[in-house]
């Protein structure tokens, strides 16, 4: 179910569009087969190119004895065929392109969805089409393919079986209960795929895969007509098929007409929230026609006045609205508690919801918010962009409803004037007043077993007409941080005129190096670093933890919780703060007009640290810690420790050390951390000299002091081991390696995560592809150049018999690398890096982490200097030398996670 949207999602059909240069064109047509197709011509997109095919049919089309099959079949097109005897998957990896990132698939509750990025992008439009008419075609799928594929089926199951997933899945079939899509996951019990038969697969294949039942979209720089014509000539021929009549009420959640609840749990659970979920029928607004605009803008107005009285509230709540049927809709308010306050927290909720009932919308905030929508539906229906068109043709024409054009927003902007404030508030009450209301509570087990037994009746919210709306007038007055005069001085500053990048020393020992750059926009980006982490020495590791969380989740010094979250979105700044082992990062964004209130935010955590409902936290961390360190999740962390170190880290085994500190043992350890001299690094387009005094005026005193970082030397050597400690039937493969090196230069750091994307095809490849061990291996590399070396982590889970070959197979692919990477994979890596610096260029996040990096390791700005050059080393002897750190035998961990004894 997707985050709410506050601007309207157009909802326009064209069959043709007339355009101006420049401007992205859609075409939809249907073949006489009954094949729906959609061109997207997008100028932007250069040669590249995407489609999409989507089957009608998925996991809730499956009948008794079909568990798991929609998904199986996704997998099987992909083997053998009279048309592809190798297979399709394999013919595609033999002509360059790679499992993942060219060509994948996804397997839902209602269609299956297959998509292409084509490696030589418009060329090869027929090819792709080609692999569309292969898996639309009349199968008769091999037994021997699904002997071998199971295996790769069963370890996509073991990988799904994490807590966050099994979770998941519990909130999935209490919001769907009663329809198809609650029965399981579309990849089945272990025992489905297990007892599943190719012959079955293709049956279901016969029964939906057919033209009739598909859904093209095509996207790139591109002729309509001659992309139509492309289209006809691959898949016109194919045939069609007389589809399977669904019964409807089937696909619907049962709505009830009580209020109920549901809890979610699991053995490895540690973590409290609380839903308040309303269901109720929306067939209206599911109209794919004209007749579904005007309820979808109301709708859209209702969601927008409902979010805005959780932010005017300054409460902690999310809000989802979806569609959970084709007549069904759900609007739900979610929490996070305290451990054993779940109750608690549910009447807030309900409290919070029913203040939005006593806050209906006035006149003028809808008028506000028509304008809003009314700027929105003038500009271009569809952007020159390729990744925003493949998301809109995702929310659009592949979820049933129809694409924007310039014809419908000229319609929508009239509707706009048709949706009243009376309107709206009807909509709200609709949805509120739904009988059908979903309590959801999860909370660690031992918690909910005391609570569940002796759990109160339910209570509704009480129903009510509003009859005044919600005033709109200023805040009232909030808590605001004091000016602070500053004592501070500015020791020295420096200036590089090639990058524009200022250099700042201050009297207290911090620095500050400032770039100037147009993309940052309004805004100013701004990271902090300190070079020591929770291992500092004189720091408790696991107390250092806690009082970093708790501190930096309490509101500052003069504010609730409630105003200091209303501060925050009224200033629009965001800020995070992160504690490593070694390293302390806070990243933050603000208006540039609003630099001043960043900067006291800042320092008031530094300098003035406070911990609210510091006892609850220590409680729901009590709770927490017991549970984590008995699960999967928690032994796996600590056997990973004795891994990679030899020892594990300190940490509380008892809860009772937890609930033994005190508020002090905590503001004590948080001014240890902030005591650790900082960088700061800032991207704005705004000139130094508007900066610098501010930086000088908040942070130049902040008390600091030389603290001694610590970490954990990793152990050399290479080492396997195995632990019976799986919780499925199994084994879990997760590698470690790292080498020193100490010839750093900003090509090494670029060309290293592409390699990371050669590494992962290759290994994909041969486990999955090949051999059929794995579903998927993970392979990552991290250049650490602040440390001198590259730390590099493999996993992938497999049968138990099958891990040692498996893992040497891993390590074969890995130390074959920098051998024999071709002339044109090299070329295709220059492709894809030239592409991706072209976004990368446009975003100040990315600029900003380049900054850091450069100047951690070098002391200055010289990486923003060479990437104009960059992309001329993306070549095949250079890439070979550098693939060359991506793994050492020599220092191999390797573990084993073999299933429970």
């Amino acid at each position: 179910m997707p985050l709410i949207r506050l601007l309207l999602l157009c909802t326009a059909l064209s069959a043709a569009v007339t355009v101006r240069a420049a401007q992205t064109q859609h075409i939809e047509g249907k073949l006489d087969n009954g094949l729906v197709y959609h061109i997207f011509n997008v100028p932007a997109a250069g040669q590249r190119l995407a489609l999409r095919l989507q089957i009608g049919a998925g996991t809730a089309d499956e009948n008794a004895g079909e568990e798991g099959i929609a998904h199986i079949t996704e997998h099987l097109v992909f083997q053998t065929s009279p048309t592809y005897p190798k297979g399709l998957s394999a013919h595609l990896n033999e002509k360059g392109w790679q499992m993942g990132r060219h060509y994948n698939a996804l397997t839902g509750y209602r269609n299956t969805r297959y998509m292409l990025i084509p490696p030589q992008g418009v060329r090869q439009l027929d090819d792709a089409l080609a692999v569309y008419r292969q898996i639309l075609s009349a199968q008769q799928f091999s037994p021997a393919d699904w002997t071998r594929e199971r295996q790769v089926v069963l370890g996509e199951w073991r990988q799904q079986q994490t807590v966050s997933n099994r979770l998941n899945q519990q909130h999935h079939a209490l919001l769907y209960s009663g329809s198809r899509s609650a029965r399981y996951a579309p990849i089945g019990s272990k025992t489905a795929i297990e007892s599943a038969s190719a012959d079955t697969a293709s049956r279901f294949h016969r029964k939906w895969y057919a033209s009739n039942n598909a859904v093209l979209v095509v996207i790139g720089k591109l002729d309509p007509q001659k992309t139509a014509a492309q289209i006809r000539a691959n898949l016109g021929s194919l045939n069609t098929v007389q589809l399977p009549v669904r019964k409807a009420a089937e696909y619907e959640p049962k709505l009830s007409q009580a209020p109920h609840t549901g809890y979610l749990q699991d053995p490895d659970n540690s973590e409290s929230k609380v839903a308040l979920i309303f269901r109720f029928g929306n067939a209206a607004s599911q109209a794919p026609d004209a007749s579904g605009d005007y309820p979808r803008l109301l709708d859209n107005f209702a969601a927008h006045i409902i979010h805005k009285r959780l932010q005017q509230s300054g409460a902690a709540v999310s809000l989802k609205l979806g569609d959970i049927g084709n007549q069904t809709g759900s609007l739900g308010f979610y929490a996070d508690s305290e451990a054993g306050q779940h109750q608690d927290s549910l009447a807030k909720l309900k409290q919070l919801v029913g203040q939005i009932r006593q806050q209906p919308a006035g006149v003028e905030e809808i008028a506000a918010y028509r304008k809003v929508l009314h700027r929105h539906l003038q500009s271009e229906p569809l952007p020159d962009d390729m990744l925003k068109i493949i998301e809109l043709a995702d929310e659009t024409v592949l979820a049933g409803k129809p694409a924007p054009s310039a014809e419908r927003r000229t319609q929508e902007r009239s509707r706009l004037y048709q949706v009243s404030a009376e309107a709206v508030n009807r909509r709200i009450a609709e949805w509120l007043d739904a009988p059908d209301q979903l309590t959801l509570i999860q909370a660690p087990q031992s918690l909910l077993a005391a609570e569940q037994p002796a759990r109160a009746p339910h209570t509704t919210t009480k129903k009510s007409t509003p009859t005044r709306p919600m005033p709109e007038k200023p805040p009232a007055a909030a808590a605001t941080f004091a000016v602070h005069k500053g004592q501070g001085t500015l020791l020295s500053e420096g200036f590089d005129p090639e990058n524009k990048v200022t250099y700042l020393n201050f009297g207290n020992g911090d620095k500050a190096v400032l770039l100037q750059k147009a993309v940052a926009g309004p805004y100013i980006y701004f990271k902090a670093i300190a070079d020591t982490g929770y291992l500092q020495s004189g720091a408790g590791a696991w107390q250092a933890q806690l009082a970093a969380d708790i501190i930096n989740r309490s509101a500052p010094a003069g504010f609730s919780e409630t105003s200091f979250r209303q501060w925050q979105q009224q200033e629009g700044i965001r800020l995070n703060y992160q504690l490593d082992n070694n390293r302390q990062s806070t990243d933050a964004r603000a208006p540039q007009n609003r630099l001043e209130a960043l900067l006291q935010l800042y320092r008031s955590r530094q300098t003035a640290p406070t911990a609210d409902n510091w006892q609850a936290a220590l409680e729901t961390a009590a709770v927490r810690q017991p549970v984590f360190l008995q699960s999967l999740p928690g032994r796996l962390e600590q056997e990973l420790e004795i891994l990679r170190y030899g020892q594990t880290e300190t940490r509380a085994y008892n809860s009772n050390e937890i609930r033994a500190l005190n508020q002090n043992d905590l503001l004590q350890q948080w001014r240890q951390l902030a005591a650790t001299p900082v960088t700061y690094y800032l991207v704005s387009n705004l000139p130094p000299e508007k900066l610098k005094p501010l930086l000088t005026q908040y942070l130049a005193d902040i008390p600091r002091r030389q603290t001694a970082g610590r970490t954990l030397p990793l152990l050399e050597g290479a080492t396997l081991r195995r632990v019976n400690i799986n919780d499925t039937d199994g084994t879990d493969v997760n590698a470690w390696s790292w080498q020193p090196f100490y010839d750093w230069t900003p090509d090494t750091s670029e060309q290293i995560p592409l390699l990371v994307n050669l590494a992962n095809a290759r290994l994909k490849d041969e486990l999955r592809s090949r051999h059929q061990s794995a579903y998927g291996a993970r392979f990552t590399a991290l250049p650490q150049p602040v440390y001198n070396r590259v730390e590099s982590n493999l996993y992938f889970s497999t049968a138990p018999e099958k891990a040692a070959e498996a893992w040497q197979t891993a390590q074969e692919v890995l130390s074959r690398l920098p051998e024999n990477i071709s002339k044109a994979e090299a070329d295709n890596l220059q492709r894809l890096f030239i592409e991706q610096e072209a976004k990368r260029q446009q975003d100040p996040e990315i600029w900003l982490e380049r900054l850091a990096a450069s100047h951690r390791r070098y002391g200055d700005a010289r990486y923003l200097s060479r990437l104009p050059e960059l992309h001329r080393t993306v070549i095949q002897t250079r890439l070979r030398q550098t693939a060359k750190l991506l793994w050492s035998n020599q220092n191999a961990r390797v573990m084993l996670v073999d299933p429970k004894l």
